[in-house]
């Protein structure tokens, strides 16, 4: 991974500018002083969050070779890890909201709009959840003191302690969006916007009041009508900016209370639901791998990649590109995310292509198509938050992805060859290297490949849980860092921080997600459209076609993560009513959505590979895709035609 990974705000991000800067008024200053005494808590509960992810492997990576040496285990490993998820969590909220680039969101429709209106919808949001997230901190204060005198059953830890630690920092992100809604006021009354500022707080007083008011109305909706609507409400305050994860969370609640006889359950839910989606052993398996992934781009490990992968393939047309792919695919096996990938690879491999007259188009375009084998092949990010909402087996999507992540690089270096065939000047050949250089260039992978081999490995054989394989693999990526002598104060520092803003900000969608969750169960949806499909005999591949076309959509105006957080629990349902494999399904959701990566006209890869080249036009970028996205589109032909390609290794091996 880097710095532009694609769990971050997206590249082509825009923010409303032209905010007024002129004169002060009591908001600026109510903002200022709020400031003043949030900001060093903010820093030493972040400090408490980055910590936590630096010891989190460390008891896992002790628990296996304990098991290994002395056949016993140690007690209370998945209770410490399930705290130290709340920690990193919970006390990274607010510092992800002020500091981090903020919580996840949509914002392709909200940087067409003028900065002006953009001010009043923030002030909306941030009025919205700063009402919301309080009301959570009140139930978390109330569900600590029902726990108090409980502890835990292995390491006898008091719970009111944890969920106490939950409230802090929802209260921590609380202050945050008071202070941002104090801004927001005051920029919008330097925008004298003074009507607009008044019909903004009516609105959100007026959503947040919906259960109430919906109660009163003479004629109400069913549940899946209330569901439906629940639903519209939520896309579009996705689509106007507010962040996934509040807006899921918000509906779920706001919904969840207008269904029921009373508000009782959904606050209920409000006390529990955040701190028990969090505090999960299985969980920890994120941080776990992004950090892994985080050590491993520090170690260097993309060079030395496309170094070995140029030594053998550089003298064949096109070598240089079908290095860079290979060297994609390499680092993918330790990466697990797609932006970074291509960023990755390509501040590596792009001068090197340049230095030697490489066509820019077919390169930039390789790059990206490059960085989507970062989610294909294990470990993946995508198919990891598939089994958390889907509760498949993440073993068994590791597997699933590793043929067809194998045939889809071996389609991109085919058509690099065959491009590079027909026009041998966009590709010149380089010199062939002897086989004692090719040789000796294996030297700076063999780390690498072991590591791979072991997570991976250990996982299909039963060895370790993902969760274990994951913190054996941060344990080998800092080795490897040690090794080669890239251990630095300011690379660990930038590893911690990363690995704890990503953490949180896509835990923050699982939460949401959990609450939505129940709203979406009381209104049973989800079983209702499944039902609905069935029951009028569509032909399931017909269905399967209108899903790929929404996913192939969503992927223009979202990453992948925060898109599978988003869809699956509707859609899921259906899928399986429809009979269809779900490993051999997330395979398929997970060459979609990556798809929609490099899909103009937003494709997030594409812009990340513009930073990269900033003197390439972007509209070149895309041209050089277009190969690539007839492999992509080959290769959902394959999996459709033979599931088999995703399913018969699954079914050798477990």
């Amino acid at each position: 991974m880097s710095n532009a990974t694609e769990l971050q705000m997206p590249p082509h991000s825009c923010v409303a500018e032209g905010a007024p800067q002129e004169g002060r008024n009591i908001f600026d200053a109510l903002a200022d002083g709020l400031d003043a005494l949030l900001e060093p808590v903010l820093n030493k509960a972040f400090l408490i969050s980055l910590v936590t992810v630096g010891l989190m492997a460390i008891p896992i990576f002790f628990d296996v070779v304990a098991r290994f040496v002395f056949s016993e285990s140690l007690e209370g490993i998945i209770e410490l890890e399930e705290y130290a998820m709340v920690l990193i969590v919970f006390l990274a909220l607010g510092w992800s909201q002020k500091k981090g680039g903020g919580h996840i969101k949509i914002d392709l429709i909200t940087c067409k709009m003028s900065p002006r209106f953009v001010r009043l919808l923030d002030t909306f949001h941030n009025l919205v959840c700063t009402f919301f997230f309080g009301l959570v901190f009140c139930r978390a204060c109330f569900t600590t003191m029902t726990k108090l005198g409980e502890h835990s059953i292995m390491l006898k830890i008091p719970l009111s302690v944890f969920i106490a630690v939950a409230a802090a920092g929802l209260l921590l992100l609380v202050f945050t969006l008071l202070s941002q809604t104090l801004r927001g006021i005051s920029d919008n009354l330097k925008d004298k916007a003074v009507f607009g500022l008044l019909v903004t707080v009516v609105l959100a007083v007026v959503f947040l009041s919906f259960p109430i008011w919906y109660k009163l109305l003479p004629d109400q909706l069913s549940r899946l009508g209330l569901g439906m609507v629940g639903m519209t409400t939520m896309i579009s305050l996705l689509l106007l900016g507010m962040p996934i994860g509040f807006a899921m969370a918000v509906v779920g609640f706001l919904g969840l209370s207008a269904i029921g006889f009373n508000m009782t359950p959904a606050l209920n839910t409000l006390g529990v639901g955040p701190y028990s989606t969090t505090a999960s052993f299985i969980l920890a398996v994120a941080p776990l791998f992004i950090c892994m992934g985080l050590l491993c781009s520090e170690s260097g490990i993309s060079k030395d990649l496309f170094d070995s992968a140029d030594k053998w393939m550089g003298h064949l047309p096109g070598g240089l590109v079908m290095a860079a792919l290979s060297g994609c695919a390499g680092f993918a096996a330790v990466c697990g995310d797609s932006m970074a990938t291509a960023v990755t690879m390509g501040s590596v491999a792009l001068p090197e292509m340049q230095r030697k007259k490489y066509n820019a188009s077919l390169a930039c375009g390789a790059l990206a198509a490059g960085g989507t084998l970062g989610i294909l092949i294990p470990p993946s990010m995508g198919f990891i938050f598939y089994a958390l909402v889907t509760e498949e087996s993440v073993g068994k999507l590791f597997v699933a992805g590793i043929v067809p992540g194998v045939v889809l690089t071996l389609m991109y270096i085919l058509s690099v060859y065959v491009i590079a065939k027909a026009r041998p000047e966009w590709a010149p050949r380089g010199e062939r290297a002897s086989l004692s250089v090719r040789l000796l260039s294996l030297k700076g992978i063999v780390w690498m490949i072991l590591l791979f081999v072991l997570i991976l490995g250990g996982i299909l054989v039963g060895v370790f849980s993902p969760t274990e394989g994951a913190a054996v693999g941060v344990v080998g990526a800092f080795g490897i860092l040690v090794l080669r002598g890239r251990v630095t104060r300011k690379v660990m520092k930038d590893v911690l921080t990363q690995t704890a803003n990503i953490t949180t900000k896509l835990l923050m969608i699982l939460i949401g997600v959990g609450i939505l969750g129940y709203f979406l169960a009381a209104s049973r949806l989800p079983d209702e459209m499944a039902a609905l499909i069935t029951g009028h005999g569509y032909n399931r591949y017909v269905v399967l076609v209108g899903i790929l076309g929404l996913y192939a959509i969503l992927g223009c105006l979202m990453n992948v993560i925060p898109m599978i957080l988003l869809t699956l629990p509707t859609i899921f349902p259906t899928v399986k009513a429809l009979g269809f494999d779900p490993i051999w399904f997330g395979v398929i959701t997970v060459i979609m959505m990556e798809m929609g990566q490099i899909t103009p006209p937003v494709g997030v890869n594409v812009f990340a590979m513009s930073s990269v080249a900033p003197d390439v036009p972007m509209g070149a970028i895309f041209k050089g895709i277009l190969p690539f996205m007839f492999c992509m589109v080959l290769m959902l032909a394959l999996l459709i035609f033979f599931p088999g390609m995703a399913t018969w290794l699954v079914g050798m091996l477990f």
